[in-house]
C-alpha cells in the first residue's frame, strides 16, 4: 500500500501486519499503529511520525 503526504509530494510504501492476516478486514477489528509496517527506510522519528499520520488516515476513512 502507498500513503501519499501531499505538502511533500513524498510517497511511503507499507503494509498492513495483522493477526490473522484476514482481520484487516473486519469491520470490528481495531487496528494499532504497531500493525503498520513501513517499507521505505527512514530514521526512527520520520517513521513514528509517518505511522501516526497513516493511523489517522485510516480511522478517519473508516469511520465514514
Amino acid at each position: 500500500m502507498f500513503y501519499y503526504k501531499n505538502n511533500d509530494n513524498e510517497i511511503y510504501q507499507y503494509k498492513l501486519v495483522t493477526d490473522p492476516p484476514e482481520a484487516m478486514y473486519w469491520s470490528t477489528y481495531r487496528l494499532k499503529k504497531s500493525h503498520i509496517k513501513l517499507q521505505t527506510p527512514l530514521d526512527r522519528t520520520t517513521t513514528a511520525q509517518i505511522k501516526q499520520e497513516i493511523f489517522n488516515d485510516i480511522n478517519e476513512t473508516e469511520q465514514n
